[in-house]
């Protein structure tokens, strides 16, 4: 999704290109009137949105638009189609043998379905067909919302719900029912930070009563957790929000910082008021599944000493949940082994001229790897900030080796002769997909990673140009 803001996400792809003999498999074939270098796939929704490992199931046969995908179906896990960063949901179903028919220009919207679930993909073609353009309305007029402009984004939230149930209801896309009311819940919570401060608004009445509506409308049921983009995520995110602790942090800095910074200086804070959500869950099974995602979230964004300890209490109180317990074992195990300290993960990259770079290239300085694109407008806000110190320390101790996660070669090129950074730019393809941002576990952008002089990685995603890479700069070369 291309969103300006840096939400770390972790992807570990496997790429499964036919099923066992044994496994029951559900064959997706179709065709595209254009296709172009688009990627065709299908994928599982993984059980955490951003950290979890990611199974994707190539094109096993393309030619002239048409092609065939074999998928081997997993009990739990909802399916999604996508051609580049546009996709469809699809009902998991080893029964029916699903034909597309897609015009490229018009995806997904005008996908012709043969399936013997004929009338729920219609029912989801008009659906998707209504909803055409309201996700972008809602966002702009929840920016108006937090301008203090007057603005009907809870009102089109709302909508969006009206229409999910008139298309949706009793067929196998209910779950998208759900998850608009997950996302009216959301914006609801986001509208009680937009009028913090306001004469005679009670922000500790207005949480709770959004929250024990939420709770009447059984949103913390397992069925509706799951059915939400990121679990519960981003309510416990965003009801931590409404406490003005990113101000306070600001205030304390006497500059606005990157949401990632603040998110690390309070974490104790943020985090303390998140898991006041979690008590209005009361099935221990939706327990479990909510906190599984602070627990990673805690791994993904603070030194993993810090983590320790929530980390073992989750697998001691929770051990009879295998799959929550074996995934985060699994994420911990993944962060620690790009932890400080750990060997930097090599890569081979081509610059604009096609020449490679590689990481034994600058080895016996220090390197900020800099994954960005640029729709990311937090990345491009660094830049003025990186360009002055790079201008301020020699090549012999400092280099910048900008790795884009843009998936069109064109954008990224057209990018780095716009914004003209002095330091290598390097290009992988694939998106947050590319093998070197996968290699360090990148979750989102901006993402930085700095390795010393002898190849090890010195600091994890802890640093930024407009916080305190000067400052750590300064510390490591003059040591």
């Amino acid at each position: 999704m291309k969103t300006a803001y840096f939400i770390p996400l972790l992807f570990l792809t496997l790429i499964l290109l036919s099923a066992c003999k044994n496994e029951v498999v559900m064959s997706v074939s179709g065709s595209v009137d254009y296709l172009g270098e688009a990627n065709i796939s299908v994928s599982e929704q993984p059980l955490h949105y951003k950290y979890s490992p990611k199974k994707i199931y190539s094109v096993t046969h393309k030619e002239n638009g048409a092609f065939k995908i074999d998928i081997p179906i997993s009990v739990n896990r909802k399916l999604i189609f996508t051609i580049d960063d546009q996709s469809l949901s699809l009902i998991a179903d080893p029964n029916d043998k699903l034909n597309l028919t897609i015009s490229r220009a018009s995806f997904p919207l005008d996908t012709d379905f043969d399936s013997i679930h004929k009338d729920d993909y219609e029912a989801y073609k008009n659906y998707l067909s209504e909803i055409n353009g309201l996700d972008k309305l809602i966002e702009k007029e929840m920016n108006n919302f937090k301008a203090g402009l007057d603005n009907s984004a809870l009102e089109l939230s709302n909508k969006k719900i009206n229409i999910a149930e008139k298309h949706l209801m009793g067929t196998h896309f209910e779950h998208l029912i759900l998850k608009t009311k997950g996302e009216l819940l959301v914006n609801k919570i986001k509208s009680v930070e937009y009028r913090l401060g306001k004469t005679g608004f009670e922000a500790d009445l207005e949480r709770t009563r959004i929250l024990e509506q939420a709770k009447t409308d059984d949103f913390f049921t397992l069925e509706s957790l799951e059915s939400q983009r990121a679990g519960i995520r981003d309510v416990t995110h965003y009801y931590a929000r409404t406490f003005g602790i990113y101000d306070s942090v600001n205030k304390a800095y006497g500059k606005d910082l990157a949401e990632y910074d603040i998110k690390r200086l309070a974490y104790e804070e943020l985090n303390e008021k998140r898991l006041e959500v979690i008590e209005y869950i009361e099935d221990r099974k939706a327990k479990a599944y909510a906190k599984m995602f602070l627990v990673a979230e805690r791994i993904g964004e603070v030194e993993l000493s810090k983590a320790e300890p929530s980390y073992r209490s989750y697998l001691e109180e929770y051990a009879d949940f295998t799959e929550y317990t074996e995934f985060l074992t699994y994420f911990y195990n993944e962060i620690k082994s790009v932890s400080p300290g750990e060997p930097a993960k090599s890569f081979a990259l081509k610059d604009k001229e096609g020449n490679t770079h590689t990481l034994e290239d600058y080895k016996g300085k220090y390197v900020l790897l800099d994954f960005w694109a640029g729709w990311c407008q937090p990345c491009l806000d660094e830049f003025p900030v990186m360009r002055d110190i790079y201008n301020d320390f020699s090549r012999e101790d400092f280099e910048i080796i900008g790795i884009s996660t843009e998936i069109d070669k064109d954008v990224w090129t057209a990018d780095i002769e716009k914004f003209e950074n002095p330091w290598p730019q390097l290009y992988g393809g694939n998106g947050f997909d590319q093998e070197t941002f996968k290699a360090y576990k990148g979750g989102g952008i901006p993402f930085y990673i700095l390795i010393d002089p002898d190849g090890n990685i010195a600091r994890y995603n802890d640093i930024r140009a407009t916080f305190n890479l000067r400052e750590v700069l300064n510390e490591l070369i003059d040591e």
